[in-house]
């Protein structure tokens, strides 16, 4: 399935890249949505992003601008987010559906904000705006400038292929498969503890050391105990003796 889908964008991008100019023609009327005022991005690297710009915009109707800055003066970022992306013409349909990326240095290092519009104010809940900026700063504090910015578009074409489907990324769909494993391993561990109960009421049979639970009842009576004697035999020999007659009388000791 996964093929499938990443066989459709690589179609999908060649004919954005080749068939449709007049795309490109219109959103650079309005403001190209990758500027690179910091000189942090390769061409390349921009115009790899800007296929996946074109390719949300094509598909889903939605904005998404990347914006890099070497300073932005003394203006608070999100002010200045908001105002670029409302300045430029961003944004699609009535309620300029969109969301903008402002990386911008600072005296401590690399920081970045945020600008959501439309659409995008419902679909960045607090756990998708959580993990889009965990995310972010992850491939900012590596000085990896285009890594955040992917990341920046990926998770944004999730959101949107979820908003597509009627769903959103929250709680339940960020932990789901931690979740979807625990239920299980819970399940588990209850009908094990069921049948291990189940199986110790049906466990009745003892050993038995008298023969009183083999015996039918009142089967044997024992109403007189006697001895009785029945014969006795005694057996005789005549004992062998010598005839007096001619014995001499024991030797005595002698004295010298």
């Amino acid at each position: 399935m996964k093929t499938k889908f990443l066989f459709f964008v690589m179609i999908l991008l060649f004919f954005l890249s080749v068939f449709a100019p007049a795309f490109a023609q219109d959103a650079e009327t309005e403001g190209p949505r990758v500027t690179d005022n910091a000189g942090l991005l390769s061409a390349g690297q921009k115009a790899y992003l800007a296929q996946r710009i074109d390719f949300a915009a094509v598909t889903y109707n939605f904005d998404l601008v990347i914006v890099t800055e070497n300073s932005i003066d003394s203006f608070e970022p999100g002010v200045w987010a908001d105002n670029f992306f409302d300045n430029n013409g961003y944004g699609f349909g009535p309620d300029r559906d969109g969301c903008l990326l402002l990386l911008f240095e600072t005296d401590e290092g690399w920081d970045f904000q945020f600008s959501d519009s439309g659409r995008g104010i419902k679909i960045l809940n607090d756990t998708a705006f959580n993990k889009m900026e965990a995310d972010v700063e992850k491939y900012l504090n590596a000085n990896d400038f285009s890594g955040a910015c992917d990341k920046f578009l990926l998770n944004w074409l999730n959101y949107l292929e979820l908003e597509a489907k009627g769903r959103n990324y929250n709680f339940f769909y960020q932990w789901n498969t931690i979740l979807v494993t625990l239920s299980w391993i819970l399940a588990l561990l209850i009908g094990g503890a069921v049948v291990m109960i189940w199986k110790s009421k049906m466990n009745t049979a003892l050993a038995k050391t008298q023969a009183d639970a083999y015996v039918v009842p009142n089967s044997l009576s024992y109403k007189v105990k006697t001895d009785s004697f029945l014969f006795s035999r005694v057996t005789k020999t005549r004992r062998q003796t010598k005839s007096s007659t001619g014995s001499s009388s024991p030797a005595r000791s002698r004295r010298r």
